[in-house]
């Protein structure tokens, strides 16, 4: 009579395996289709401006942090070495290039002048200055867009 109890018990048990196999599914499903953000490798705050604007096609850009650390295309350079990488890149692009530049707003003024005549000297065309737009400018195109 024992016997029948414990199979009976053992029958009625509920098999963990699979359910856990379906949670570790469903945790491998959630962390590949998690949105991961994008930042470059430097810390860099940029600086407010009243009109903000993002180009709509950025062919090479410079970040370049407070102690005047820089990576161009996320690839770390010197000012020594820049305008040969601003070359290679523009040779790889094959067309007249912008250069976009994100500087830290504590970057000394010098370091984004010296860049911005690097990237002259290497044939670049147009600079363009990364900015953050102010709060107020963000208030006005959420109003907008409702």
């Amino acid at each position: 009579m024992n016997n029948r109890r414990q199979k009976e018990e053992a029958v009625q048990a509920i098999p963990m395996t699979p359910l856990i196999d379906c949670v570790f599914l469903l945790l491998i499903f959630f962390m590949v289709a998690a949105v991961f953000s994008v930042t470059p490798g430097l810390d860099v705050k940029l600086p407010e401006a009243e009109r903000a604007t993002t180009p709509e096609q950025q062919n090479l850009f410079i970040v370049i942090d407070k102690d005047g650390n820089m990576k161009l295309n996320h690839r770390t350079v010197t000012i020594n070495n820049l305008k040969q990488m601003i070359e290679e890149n523009r040779r790889k692009l094959d067309m007249t290039t912008t250069l976009i530049i994100q500087a830290d707003k504590r970057t000394f003024h010098g370091v984004v002048v010296k860049v911005m005549d690097i990237a002259k000297k290497a044939g670049i065309v147009d600079n363009v200055i990364a900015t953050e737009p102010t709060e107020e400018e963000e208030i006005e195109e959420e109003i907008k867009t409702e």
